[in-house]
């Protein structure tokens, strides 16, 4: 039988009393130390971003810069893009393009805090520092070193992020005074790998300054702990030829820095020889290149403890030549070579920058109609990520504009990098 409607004046029925009481929402409330070790565990930093804007009590363990250097110890500094003239912030489907979209609208990369701000040229990136070196006054002779006084140019440090720069003193004339009249060719300045020593906190950096002269390499070190410069190491590399020193003024010589084992390197192409700098003990080392082996397609790498490799980027193949540097090492002392297929597409490639675990490629596809289309089109050129341990090879960025040399830029969203200066 249905039963008759309710009024609307009659009260509502009383709840059975006999049923048990519902129990209380329980709120579970973690300890900051135990929430701190879960967010450190999230696999990537555009997790960590959308976690702590979802959640006061989240956002107040991330906020300390303490935290910031525990998730940066335990995570692989990921790319964002690199940098030219201008920042190019990695696109999408790039797994970073959220974090460099976040970087590039956080940071002035129009670097417009510097004093005369088009007056500086970038020279290396590194830890969310840029480098930048004072254009040279001449044309011709190397950018870097001003031929008119034989002298070395202005240097400056700056964080895009933090909007802060610091203007490296000069080279003291004393120490100086050792290289400028030995025919400086080319001034070289980068930043040394970031130091283990807590001591000199997370805003130290060292700057180290290689100049090439026409019959030896030096070495120049600055230290934002100390303030000072010192001068480390000459090395004889005999009389260049004239040719050489052309091409060393015309700076198609050293112009690509590379980085293994704690060492940097240059390939001395008229010596078929490859210059090593042991940041650890700040010594030069000289050793024999394989035949055939140089080239814009051509990386040091690491390949293994104590072994020296060469990957040298063909159109389908990769040429890998290994070989032990260090006189402790156990292996053979001469280059090992071995060719193997790689899953890179179908590409025209050429390295552009480098670091100990990226390289920086540009791209132009080969199966582009180059005789089907007019002389208005032009390829798309593309810039890609490759991670030297795995070949995993990310696209970060397409444009028309071909560029010869660029920085590699890792690190962080601007929620987990504090200032470097």
């Amino acid at each position: 039988m249905t039963p008759p409607p309710l009024d609307a004046d009659d009260p509502p029925s009383a709840p059975n009393s006999d049923a048990p009481p519902l129990p209380p929402q329980l709120q579970v409330s973690l300890p900051d130390d135990i929430l701190e070790e879960i967010l450190l565990r999230l696999s990537t930093a555009a997790d960590l971003a959308r976690a702590s804007t979802s959640c006061t009590s989240f956002r107040h363990v991330v906020v300390p810069h303490s935290f910031a250097r525990r998730y940066r110890s335990l995570h692989k500094v990921p790319v964002l893009g690199f940098l030219r003239a201008d920042f190019y912030a990695a696109q999408s489907p790039h797994p970073s393009a959220p974090a460099a979209n976040a970087l590039a609208q956080a940071a002035d990369f129009a670097f417009s805090f510097l004093p005369n701000p088009t007056c500086w040229s970038p020279r290396d990136v590194r830890d969310g520092r840029v480098l930048f070196s004072a254009v040279s006054v001449s044309e011709g002779r190397g950018d870097f070193i001003d031929a008119t006084s034989n002298t070395f140019v202005d240097l400056v440090v700056c964080d895009p992020l933090s909007r802060r720069y610091i203007r490296i003193p000069p080279v003291p004339e004393d120490l100086a005074d050792s290289v400028q009249h030995c025919g400086m060719l080319d001034f070289e300045p980068f930043f040394a790998p970031a130091s283990d020593d807590v001591r000199q906190g997370e805003s130290s950096f060292k700057v180290i300054c290689k100049v090439l002269c026409e019959n030896k390499v030096a070495v120049f070190v600055f230290s934002s702990h100390t303030g000072k410069w010192v001068s480390i190491q000459h090395h004889g590399l005999g009389a260049l030829s004239n040719e050489v020193v052309d091409a060393l003024y015309a700076r198609c010589g050293l112009h690509r820095r590379h980085y293994a084992h704690g060492c940097f390197c240059w390939v001395l192409e008229w010596m078929d020889k490859l210059l090593m700098l042991d940041t650890r003990e700040m010594k030069f080392t000289i050793i024999d290149l394989p035949p055939n082996s140089h080239g814009g397609r051509l990386a040091i790498v690491e390949a293994g403890e104590g072994m020296i490799g060469l990957l040298n980027i063909g159109m389908r193949t990769l040429d890998f030549y290994c070989k032990v540097w260090r006189n402790k090492s156990k292996g053979t002392k001469e280059w090992q070579h071995s060719t193997i297929n790689h899953p890179l597409p179908n590409y025209h490639w050429c390295i552009i920058g480098a670091d100990e675990e990226y390289l920086l490629l540009r791209g132009i596809s080969l199966d582009w109609p180059w005789f089907g289309s007019s002389s208005q089109q032009r390829p798309d050129i593309e810039y890609f990520a490759l991670e030297l341990k795995t070949f995993q090879l990310e696209r970060m960025y397409v444009s028309k504009n071909k560029m010869m040399h660029a920085h590699l830029y890792r690190g962080f969203p601007p929620l987990l990098s504090p200032p470097s200066i």
